[in-house]
């Protein structure tokens, strides 16, 4: 963003590039000593991911994106 703030816009997770259509909770949290900015997003299909990024810390973690955490939509049959 033009202030510097960093707002993640797509991610590829299971070989499928997931688009954001919505960015919700973003917060701090610190883990065996890393830093990680975490942040809760939605795509159009309504799955709800926790993306982190590495801020502080480990230098050689520093500047990496993990997905922690994932809520999918239940698949009909």
């Amino acid at each position: 963003m033009p202030d510097g703030r960093i707002v993640p816009t797509a991610f590829i997770w299971r070989e499928r590039t997931r688009y954001i259509a919505d960015t919700g909770r973003e917060w701090l949290e610190e883990v065996d000593g890393v830093v990680w900015r975490c942040y809760l997003v939605r795509t159009p299909t309504q799955e709800t991911f926790e993306l982190r990024l590495a801020a502080a810390g480990s230098q050689g973690l520093l500047g990496r994106w993990i997905l922690a955490r994932a809520w999918l939509r239940p698949v009909s049959v």
